[in-house]
């Protein structure tokens, strides 16, 4: 039997109310972070090194419009409904290369307006950040953020393939935030130590708040073999808390066996199989892990496809669940000045412990995005985008995004 608490429903009904001054103060200390980070780094890396190359810096802003079906627009009967949108963006790209530091920041904000249903009007954000750094001669470290803020975070995803899936619930104030660092030491001429700790927390904005907070360490060790081949093996340890009252947390150990062929530059894949053992108050269970990658770059197109199994908790609900994801897309130029892409999606979750909330469903999900550019520095460009989320008897109702946009964008730097 399915349960799922009336607390932590993942269904659960739409908050009227504004972000908290909480939320407004942890989303200005990462932005304040995780652009000033790079300053830090790179001045301390580049004492004595060669100047830095040119630095890349774009500031774009975007005005467009569209359609949308999120399933927090009800009719009076309480049927879905559809509605228009209009949204204005401001979009910061930012990066830096030397020697010894290569970084890139992205900030997207815009201002999305309902046609119908002002009540849902809202500011949304998102922000990643990836860095690589040479820390001696040996060692590099690497970090990386990505962060989204939205009261439909479909919309802050990117229509493009990733492993990086947001579940749908009703519509609500959601952030997520998924932080994760590395250090990787050359031991030996093959050999390769890896160190790296991640975490990510994601808080719904309903009354009372759902936060679940997922806190992971990894120590592995890789080899190279010839000039295309490399194994790798690690071990990792997660802790999923659960922010409340009667939900127990639960950890895991997991060691994962993997194996990637490919060279710099050309067709690469990635195999891997694990277990994981998961542990809670009164329950022990071990659970298979798996995941493969193919990336296969022709002369107009990249094909990129994967399939991961794994231990997660991103369901908006307080319960650790095997996640499957598998995605597959194709990305290329038209001509001179377009580009085109499309994906497809499923997945699929399943709660893991008979303790605590419990959750099953499955989705699919398709998507066609495209641009062309009219100059320099005006283009113009188009998304159309389905999700279909299907949950089992007395686990919530079935949910259906459509998504219709198009925006024109003026480079100003």
């Amino acid at each position: 039997m399915i349960r799922t608490s009336s607390r932590l429903a993942l269904f659960a009904v739409t908050s009227r109310k504004g972000p908290s001054r909480s939320t407004g103060r942890r989303i200005l200390l990462l932005l304040l972070g995780v652009w000033g980070l790079p300053a830090v780094l790179a001045r301390a890396q580049l004492q004595g090194d060669a100047a830095p190359t040119p630095a890349e810096f774009k500031l774009n802003i975007g005005l467009g419009g569209g359609y949308t079906t999120n399933p927090g627009l009800r009719s009076e009967n309480g049927e879905s409904k559809a509605d228009s949108t209009s949204e204005l963006r401001v979009a910061i790209l930012d990066r830096k290369s030397s020697p010894r530091t290569d970084w890139s920041a992205k900030y997207d904000s815009f201002y999305t307006r309902y046609g119908s249903n002002n009540e849902f009007d809202t500011i949304n954000h998102a922000l990643s950040f990836d860095g690589r750094y040479l820390v001696s001669r040996r060692t590099h470290l690497n970090l990386f953020e990505h962060f989204f803020y939205s009261r439909n975070p479909l919309q802050i995803g990117v229509a493009a393939p990733t492993d990086e899936t947001i579940i749908l619930t009703q519509l609500t104030h959601r952030w997520r935030s998924i932080s994760d660092s590395e250090f990787d030491t050359t031991v030996s001429h093959s050999l390769t130590l890896r160190v790296g700790a991640s975490s990510r927390i994601e808080r719904l904005d309903l009354s009372p708040s759902v936060d679940i907070n997922t806190y992971s360490g990894r120590l592995g060790i890789q080899k190279q073999i010839g000039a295309q081949n490399s194994i790798a093996s690690t071990y990792g340890y997660s802790r999923f808390d659960f922010q409340s009252e009667g939900t127990a947390d639960v950890q895991s150990h997991g060691l994962d066996f993997s194996w990637s062929h490919g060279p710099p530059a050309g067709p690469a894949c990635v195999l891997s199989a694990g277990l994981s053992r998961v542990l809670s108050e009164s329950e022990r269970q071990n659970r298979l892990t798996a995941g493969v990658t193919l990336h296969h770059p022709f002369r107009r197109i990249d094909f990129v496809s994967g399939y991961r199994r794994s231990l997660d908790a991103d369901a908006g609900v307080a319960t650790v669940t095997v996640a499957q994801n598998a995605y597959a897309g194709l990305s290329g130029t038209v001509g001179r000045s377009a580009s085109l892409g499309v994906f497809a999606e499923y997945g699929k979750r399943d709660s893991v412990l008979e303790t605590g909330d419990q959750i099953a469903l499955t989705y699919t999900g398709a998507a066609i995005r495209g641009s062309i550019a009219l100059d320099p520095r005006f283009s113009i460009s188009g998304e159309a985008r389905r999700r279909k989320q299907m949950a089992a008897e007395g686990a919530g109702e079935d949910l259906t995004v459509d998504t219709l946009f198009l925006v024109l964008v003026f480079q100003i730097f």
